[in-house]
């Protein structure tokens, strides 16, 4: 198995620098044509893939719920079903996938990847969850966009950002996230948080 994923993660290496050399106007291998139909495929398959999730799983179709794509990247679709439980949240993904997949030629397979649950989504590219792969205990806390990943803050922001997201999606208080904002400043005003902790640093 690992062998296969080695050989796997170098196809999937080798097949997206010769794409990016492509699209790289000055470079080993210009040609723009490749380039844009490797997007321009890609982008379709997840257009096809949203409607097809869109049309099976709506009230028209007998589903309780009409399905909702809340959030789309290059290679992915996030799909709110409208249903209450991890469980069926699971269920629902695995399942949608092998129909998606059933309308796309071989090799090409759609894969359920992970529920988020809870999910806060701010704007695009901006968003925090708890990833679930599997029910009975969540894998980790994924932040994009947030001052937590960005390296243009001081240590303070980022920590602060890290706890007030997990007391929000983990433990679901707001009051306690509310509290803890409230305490940070309160000690930033009254000098009590260490320098070290107020760096910002820029290589220039």
């Amino acid at each position: 198995k690992k062998v296969l994923n080695g050989r796997q993660l170098a196809l999937k290496i080798s097949a997206n620098s010769v794409y990016g050399f492509t699209g790289a106007q000055v470079g080993q291998l210009p040609c723009l044509n490749i380039s844009s139909s490797v997007t321009a495929i890609g982008r379709t398959m997840i257009e096809k893939t949203r409607d097809l999730v869109l049309e099976k799983y709506s009230k028209k179709n007998g589903f309780p719920y009409d399905s909702q794509v809340i959030y789309g990247d290059t290679d992915s679709v996030m799909i709110k079903f409208g249903i209450k439980t991890l469980h069926e949240a699971m269920i629902l993904g695995k399942e949608s996938s092998e129909y998606v997949t059933s309308h796309f030629k071989k090799p090409i397979k759609i894969e359920f990847e992970k529920v988020y649950f809870p999910y806060l989504l701010i704007k695009k590219k901006k968003y925090a969850g708890v990833i679930w792969t599997r029910e009975d205990k969540y894998d980790k806390i994924d932040t994009k966009g947030l001052e937590a990943v960005r390296r243009d803050n001081c240590e303070l922001v980022r920590v602060m950002v890290e706890t007030v997201i997990k007391k929000i999606l983990v433990d679901r208080s707001i009051d306690d996230a509310i509290k803890y904002c409230k305490g940070i400043i309160s000690d930033l005003l009254q000098n009590r948080i260490d320098i070290s902790l107020l760096i910002i640093s820029k290589s220039l």
